[in-house]
């Protein structure tokens, strides 16, 4: 069932099989449902009991800064209490200066939303001042609607306990029942093993190996707290980098004569997920050596299996874990954070719309469209695609979360008469929507909408809510800032993911040229091409949100195609540098595809026409043949992925 799930993703067309895919359940999901429902009941509880405002934000902070596993929610609490502590001071600060003078406030306002904007492009700790210049401009709208400065001071103040309440609860049952990165790691290594295994098995071998590859990369992404004594089998980063370099492998490898040892190479991979949890013995290297009596005659086929072989070693811990470079210390300030003109006009255009909403509601003196203001912040990315994906899971989630608040406000809460019943309606709710925000990141920023809507139309006040016309209005903002920053966005500076997409390609072909001029540095390089086409498939999938938004559309499925191409042409590079092909390699072909190779990344990244690649010529080993292939077929389709304005 996995495997034909995932087939069912890779078709454009098959809407239902993504969607079964992305909410089916798996280990571990259930549990990360439960803490977040019963968090959210909780504070819901605390917030009613001690009247403390907004309890509709109390509740969605959970669904902000729930993770997946211990170290990041700690992580994503505590900075948001420090952008909760920096947002208050510089809100008291600056109610000195302006709270009756909208000529400074509203410049203010401008003002603190750009740098917001701007630091999180461009500073290491972007996302506190971030979430500290949201604070504020969003305390700071609520000037004209409070009557007096005291009650305004007594709001401010209010905001830090209003963060404190879910972000400890969240602490106590994240730290009391949640997962480890090393369990989390583990349970989706043997899931993706067992997928895979299954597509291997297919009478007809046709396997979504890009999806794979994104979930191997995050998987790196997640870092375990240190490295401990290994008392058993386990994930490390050699042995996930080992299984990249398989799913990439694999893009040469199940077609022809190769496409008949699918049924061994399952066995090998479930051999190996097997051997996870269990201790560590000597044994399992005879096991593996002994089924390998007929090892592939096919460069492909013989590097498939070497691949195979390393990822058993590597998860038996016979790898050394940290074998990757150290890097130096993280820069504070980006390279480009003075010369790319993208990060300045990223944070000018949310500028002009959180402006332009928070105009429009105060002239119509509609102050229930305040929640534009929230969409504005939380929905301006990067690239046009970007920002209208987040667009459309933003008016979906709201809309279920409205309509379901709706339903509980006709239907339900008449009848509810204790803090408890309100508390079990919450737990309800917020388990479906976490339930669809643990899903992957195409998919679960609309279950935090699903959480948000529902909380704008029932959490209303210490009462059960009334009133369908502050459901309404709150629902209304949110349409309201996303039309804004979508015509904002395409009109202003408008960035394609297109661009995007040729900037990963371009990083790609770099690590190629760099792997194939120095096989021997394999790990680096490998990695960052496997990183490279990864980023281009996520922003070719955000394309297609562009529609005809940006000049120069192309159908995501001639991109898709001219990926697939590269991914072809990067497990040819994989094979003819493997330990068993890399000695057919000469000089002077190294020289020359290397140097094509870094031609075409600038092209890419330009926009501009790829060069030839390298001729055929007699002699040549038969992984090398393909790899000149592999490269003239990808140049024929890279013209997709040019600029066509």
């Amino acid at each position: 069932m996995p495997a034909r799930l995932e087939r069912a993703n890779r078709d454009s067309t098959g809407f239902l099989g993504w969607l079964s895919y992305e909410l089916a359940p798996r280990e571990g999901r259930g549990w990360a449902v439960a803490r977040m429902a019963t968090a959210c009941s909780i504070t819901v509880a605390i917030s009613m009991v001690f009247r403390i405002p907004e309890p509709t934000y109390m509740a969605y902070i959970v669904f902000l800064i729930s993770r997946d596993e211990t170290a990041a929610t700690i992580t994503s609490g505590v900075g948001g209490l420090a952008a909760a502590t920096i947002a208050i001071l510089a809100t008291l600060a600056l109610s000195l200066v302006d709270l009756s003078e909208p000529a400074l406030r509203l410049p203010a306002m401008a003002a603190i939303t750009f740098l917001a904007m701007y630091s999180v492009r461009v500073f290491a700790l972007g996302p506190i001042t971030y979430l500290a210049g949201f604070v504020v401009v969003l305390l700071q709208s609520v000037v004209d609607d409070v009557p007096s400065p005291e009650q305004l001071t007594r709001l401010t103040l209010w905001v830090w306990v209003m963060l404190f309440v879910p972000i400890v609860t969240t602490f106590i049952l994240s730290l009391v029942f949640g997962p480890s990165v090393e369990l989390l790691r583990e349970r989706e290594f043997k899931r993706i093993l067992s997928e895979l295994a299954d597509g291997l098995r297919a009478p007809r071998i046709d396997i979504p190996l890009e999806r794979f590859r994104e979930r191997v990369v995050e998987l790196l992404e997640k870092k375990p707290a240190a490295t401990r004594a290994v008392a058993q089998v386990g994930v490390t980063n050699p042995s996930l980098r080992q299984l990249l370099n398989l799913l990439v492998l694999l893009e040469v490898g199940p077609t022809g004569q190769l496409a008949g040892r699918g049924g061994q190479w399952a066995d090998a991979l479930e051999g190996i997920g097997a051997l996870i949890g269990r201790p560590i013995t000597r044994t399992h290297a005879r096991s593996v050596a002994a089924r390998e009596k007929h090892p592939s005659a096919h460069p492909a086929g013989l590097a498939i299996e070497a691949t195979l072989s390393a990822l058993r070693r590597a998860v038996e811990g016979r790898e050394p874990v940290e074998s990757e470079k150290k890097s130096g210390p993280r820069q504070l300030v980006a390279q480009d954070a003075t010369t790319n003109p993208a990060h300045w006009q990223f944070a000018l255009k949310t500028t002009f719309a959180v402006m332009i909403v928070y105009s429009t509601y105060t002239l119509l003196d509609w102050p229930g469209l305040r929640t534009s203001i929230v969409t504005c912040f939380f929905v301006a990315l990067g690239s046009v695609g970007e920002t209208v994906h987040k667009l459309t899971l933003r008016i979906a989630g709201a809309l279920i979360g409205g309509i379901l608040a709706g339903l509980c406000i006709v239907f339900v809460l008449p009848h509810c008469t204790d803090i408890g019943q309100l508390c079990l309606i919450v737990a309800v709710v917020s388990a479906g929507a976490a339930w669809v925000a643990t899903s992957s990141e195409q998919l679960s920023y609309a279950g935090l909408q699903i959480a948000f809507g529902f909380f704008l139309g029932v959490l209303q006040d210490y009462a059960p809510a009334t009133d369908l016309t502050v459901l309404r209005d709150r629902v209304a903002g949110i349409l309201l800032g996303n039309i804004v920053i979508t015509i904002v966005f395409s009109a202003l500076w408008p960035q394609s993911a297109a661009s995007r997409v040729r900037a990963a390609v371009g990083q790609v072909m770099r690590a190629l040229a760099a792997l194939i001029r120095t096989p021997g540095d394999t790990p680096t390089h490998r990695e960052q091409a496997v990183r490279g086409l990864v980023l281009a498939e996520h922003f070719r999938t955000l394309r297609g949100f562009e529609l005809q938004l940006v000049p120069g559309h192309v159908a995501v499925e001639r991109i898709a195609a001219s990926l697939r191409k590269l991914a072809r042409l990067e497990g040819w590079v994989f094979v003819s540098t493997s330990a068993k092909n890399s000695q057919d390699f000469r000089q002077a072909d190294r020289r020359a595809l290397s140097s094509w190779a870094l031609s075409a990344a600038s092209a890419a990244e330009s926009g501009g026409s790829w060069p030839a690649p390298p001729v055929l010529r007699p002699g040549m080993s038969e992984s090398l043949l393909e790899v000149t292939r592999a490269a003239a077929e990808a140049v024929e389709s890279a013209h997709v992925i040019e600029e066509r304005p």
